[in-house]
């Protein structure tokens, strides 16, 4: 698996078993996960999430640390804070015209992404715009916070894979993937990408759905296959993702109970539930499906985690927002899937 890894949008059915290097990886997940939250929490910074997450997300999809991985992810970071700034600033002046740039980034990143070149940057730029975007509308939400938390969560999820890579290394020969695709099916990619991305971004911001981020999330991650059967795959792995990672947090809840917000108890169980969830993405050897899903649940469950929180009402909130968001985003990929494929220069085979 390389940087593009998360390109991949055919299912492989099974799990396979769990070999040394592949315990090694479920590892290094883990602990770059834990370091981050670890971090968030006792230092104080709001957005845990984001220090829980991209480390997930980093080395969960590359197993294979290297300088273009590192530059991609960094730059991600900084491309969608520029892009979600200017948004921001746009939407105040006309939303029609920030609807429009929003939809150019979508159709350059998924046009990239369908040629695979630099698929983990534009990945990430266009997830990190989209929740960026979405948070920093709300009157709540002070911008330079956000910001700042996110450019600190980049590096550190940065400085720990590296650390853990170093501890960890990848020992495994990882095969090359080969692109062979139709000009027809890369404009096809692109379009759909880009269509059903606008269509989440405008969706977010004319419903007051500020407690949505998991859904915001899901709802642009289920498009990274950029075909329908890929949609669909992803939109069923999400879902049984979230609901395993909402159970593991609630039976943390339980547990622990008025305990729940002290670190050094919460931070042991969030560990083996990461370990636990971070296995089962290896073993699927599938991209982001269930395992992965389930791992990113728990960190930003538990990340956004205040004294105050009841995690029971917000474990429900984030299953249901994510559903009715996979389910959504479904319909509007079959819907455009089925416009494109009127038009011959778009046309692709139904799958």
């Amino acid at each position: 698996m390389s940087t593009d890894a998360a390109a991949e949008s055919t299912p492989r059915p099974g799990l396979a078993a769990l070999t040394e290097d592949g315990w090694r990886h479920a590892r290094r997940i883990a602990l770059a996960s834990v370091a981050g939250l670890a971090t968030a929490k006792l230092l104080g910074w709001p957005y845990g999430a984001f220090f829980a997450f991209y480390p997930i997300v980093l080395v969960g999809l590359v197993p294979a640390l290297n300088v273009r991985a590192v530059l991609q992810f960094v730059a991600s970071s900084a491309a969608g804070i520029a892009i979600a700034n200017v948004l921001v600033l746009l939407a105040q002046l006309s939303p029609v015209l920030a609807t429009l740039l929003f939809f150019a980034v979508a159709a350059r990143c998924f046009r990239m992404m369908a040629l695979d070149r630099g698929f983990l940057f534009h990945a990430l730029t266009i997830l990190s715009t989209s929740l960026l975007v979405h948070l920093a509308t709300y009157s709540q939400i002070v911008p330079r916070e956000l910001y700042t938390a996110h450019v600190l969560a980049t590096l550190l999820s940065v400085l720990f894979s590296t650390i853990v890579y170093i501890w960890l290394p990848e020992r495994r020969v990882l095969p090359a993937r080969i692109v062979d695709q139709t000009p027809a099916l890369i404009r096809h990619r692109m379009l759909l990408g880009a269509i059903c991305a606008t269509a989440s971004y405008v969706a977010f911001q004319v419903v007051d759905l500020s407690d949505s981020l998991s859904a915001q999330a899901a709802s642009v991650l289920v498009l990274f296959p950029m075909t329908l059967a890929g949609g669909r795959w992803a939109a069923c792995t999400r879902v049984a993702g979230t609901l395993l990672g909402s159970a593991y947090v609630l039976a943390m809840q339980l547990l622990l109970y008025t305990h729940v917000t002290r670190v050094l108890l919460l931070l042991p169980l969030y560990a083996a539930g990461v370990t636990l969830f971070a296995t089962l993405h290896v073993r699927e050897n599938s991209g982001s499906a269930v395992g992965l899903s389930a791992a990113t649940a728990v960190a930003v469950l538990v990340g956004q985690l205040r004294p105050s929180a009841d995690l029971y009402g917000i474990s429900l909130y984030r299953f249901v927002s994510v559903l009715v968001a996979v389910c959504t985003m479904l319909l509007c990929i079959y819907l455009t899937h089925a416009v494109l494929n009127r038009f011959e220069a778009t046309r692709i085979p139904t799958t």
